[in-house]
């Protein structure tokens, strides 16, 4: 781990275009959802009539319905209940709670005063909306933050954060980035975690993930970077005192982390197995409601989704499969051997000084990056991968890495082929989601 360099005016200059880009991309993105709720008809307009609940709105309140209508949408729903009255219905405890409590806390403290014009539940929406917002924001910047800390802050590694950061700007998973859901707030505080590590603040960033462990299930992962800190990069090169030692300071970070994940699956088994009639799920080896509830409501599980019916799902999530699977393989042929042997060996070249993605640094990203490949393409409902990896560092590295390569002086047709392929794939796949999630269109 590194600890933090003196940032440059470039650097600067860099972080000040990313907040402009970041916060004109969000109302680009508004924009287009909302134009484009007057052009297609809606395939579920249903649950516009969740904000219109009410007889004789107020014309303020209706022109709010109008505009923010197209941010309720799926699962947004269910974290606008939450917010509003929280965990009702055992299905809800797929959602994690951090968002919802963050937009319960704004709407009764902050955005008090609106209770004058709005609703409760408008104010909930525009709460959580807000803050999903601020997060994509912060997102960015602490993702360009984090690449110069990998990469070392070199001046040549400038560009590269910044096209990274770039990209994460304009990531395929655009909408679901500034509606009521949590894949920016993960992805701050996922990014901002990472940061924290790498500067030597380990257990301000234990901490931090375990924010994100209480926003997303996934967050439980990243105990691995610990886990690979401290137990197996420098396995070779301590002893067995030593190895007790950090056995023990890893336990207790990864405590940390799975804090946010282990008090919500706590609140859910008081609820449903010692509060009321026991469910089912009460008498597993391990009850956790997370689990029970994806299976038994969301029909989450292995291999579940492999059903004729759902290829048009992947073929939907196949790009992001694609991408994932050549990126993690590019970075793994350079040198097979780090792969293989967990980074204890590797070939003797100085492989990093080709670019800045393949150096030693990355080995726990990429590997994260398998694990979650994997997890998807077997566990989950496939057409979510995008957004599901839209916290993914590696994700945005790869594709900056495949972007510089195809305008270097060096490329060659393929190169090129590449780079501005991701480009089109990302603002394609980013601007039809836009369209499609805001007049309430799968995929979700």
């Amino acid at each position: 781990m590194d600890q933090n360099k003196p940032f440059t005016s470039n650097n600067n200059k860099h972080i000040t275009l990313i907040l402009k880009l970041s916060i004109l991309s969000r109302f680009l993105t508004w924009i287009i959802a909302l134009i484009s709720t007057f052009i297609v008809e809606d395939y579920d307009s249903s649950v516009d009539t969740i904000l219109a609940s009410q007889e004789d709105l107020t014309i303020v309140q209706n022109i709010f319905n109008v505009c923010f209508r197209v941010f309720l949408r799926w699962d947004a729903f269910y974290f606008t209940h939450i917010g509003e009255e929280g965990y009702i219905y055992e299905q809800e405890h797929a959602f994690f709670p951090l968002l919802p409590l963050l937009a319960r806390g704004l709407t009764n403290s902050v955005f008090l005063p609106l209770g004058y014009f709005l609703t409760y539940r408008q104010i909930i929406l525009l709460s959580g909306v807000l803050i999903t917002n601020v997060s994509f924001i912060l997102a960015s910047i602490n993702l360009y933050k984090l690449t110069l800390l990998i990469f070392n802050n070199k001046e040549k590694c400038e560009k590269y954060a910044l096209v990274t950061s770039i990209f994460y700007i304009l990531t395929p998973s655009c909408m679901f980035m500034s509606t009521m859901y949590t894949e920016s707030l993960f992805a701050f505080l996922s990014f901002f975690g990472m940061r924290l590590f790498y500067e030597g603040n380990v257990w301000i960033a234990a901490f931090i993930w375990g924010l994100s462990s209480f926003t997303r299930s996934n967050g439980i992962v990243y105990v691995g970077f610990y886990v690979y800190e401290f137990l197996i990069k420098d396995m070779n090169r301590i002893n067995i005192m030593e190895i007790f030692l950090r056995l023990i300071k890893t336990t207790i970070l990864s405590l940390i982390v799975l804090f946010g994940f282990l008090t919500f699956e706590s609140y859910g088994y008081y609820e449903y197995c010692i509060l009321n009639e026991p469910r089912s799920w009460c008498n597993d080896k391990i009850p956790v409601l997370y689990s029970f509830v994806q299976k038994f409501y969301w029909n989450v599980g292995f291999l579940t989704y492999y059903e004729i019916k759902q290829i048009p799902n992947f073929l939907l999530a196949s790009p992001m499969i694609i991408l994932s699977s050549y990126g993690i393989y590019e970075y793994s042929k350079i040198d097979f051997k780090r792969i293989f042997t967990l980074g204890l060996q590797q070939e003797q070249q100085q492989i990093e000084i080709k670019t800045p993605y393949y150096t030693h640094k990355l080995l726990p990203f990429i590997y994260l990056w398998a694990v979650l490949l994997l997890y998807s393409i077997t566990s989950i409902h496939i057409q979510v991968i995008t957004r599901f990896f839209s916290s993914q560092p590696t994700v945005y590295w790869f594709v900056a890495h495949l972007f510089m390569r195809s305008i270097s002086k060096e490329a060659n047709k393929l190169d090129k082929i590449l780079g501005y392929g991701v480009m089109v794939y990302f603002v394609l796949y980013g601007g039809s989601g836009i369209i499609l999630f805001a007049n309430f269109f799968p995929p979700a």
